[in-house]
């Protein structure tokens, strides 16, 4: 386990808390069994409800993109109303602007629903492995949970259209697992605040 990935998932919170709750209404969606309602566990799973594997290519690319987009979309409202007035119109003091501790907690709200917009890293490997690898063994399944039958793989015309899709969510995953983007967030506010 990587004890950044917890740092980073505890530091945002707020979006690693929704993060969980929108894979969980997503699996509900699509019929997946979720095991593990806690959202913010101490392990490499923090930020995702503990769920079924999709073992269908389309339940995958829906499970890696339906939780997410209210996520992003909820996140660039928080930062552009919170970044404007600070880096747009220089409004960084109390005097000009009477809204900046309301502004700075969304900033931060923001900022921290765009840092929990990924798969979890396993989901984003099973959905990669589904549309472009070669069947592999067993997935790994908790002893309670029944895993669906094995569909088709992908046709041609969906491996393609969406492999720009699957790459930027296996990355981002790969790059969330790491915290990164919580890195890159705060370098960015950070130099934008000094700059601006």
């Amino acid at each position: 386990m990587n004890i950044l990935y917890l740092i980073t998932k505890y530091f945002t919170c707020p979006g690693a808390f929704l993060k969980g709750f929108w894979e969980h209404v997503t699996c509900r969606v699509l019929k997946l069994q979720v095991t593990d309602r806690r959202y913010l566990r101490a392990n490499e799973r923090c930020g995702h409800a503990a769920h079924a594997p999709a073992m269908s290519p389309a339940r995958a690319f829906l499970l890696s993109f339906l939780p997410y987009l209210p996520q992003r979309i909820l996140g660039w409202i928080f930062v552009g109303a919170s970044a404007a007035p600070l880096l747009l119109f220089h409004m960084h003091s109390l005097e000009r602007n009477p809204l900046l501790p309301f502004e700075a907690v969304a900033l931060f709200l923001g900022l921290s629903l765009l840092c929990s917009s990924f798969p979890q890293w396993e989901d984003a490997k099973r959905q990669w492995q589904l549309f472009y690898g070669a069947p592999e063994a067993e997935p790994e399944v908790e002893p309670e949970v029944e895993a669906e039958p094995e569909t088709p793989p992908a046709g041609l015309a969906a491996k393609i259209i969406l492999a720009p899709c699957n790459a930027y969510f296996l990355v981002g995953a790969w790059l969330e697992r790491h915290g990164i983007p919580v890195i890159l967030a705060i370098a960015i506010t950070v130099a934008a605040l000094v700059l601006g």
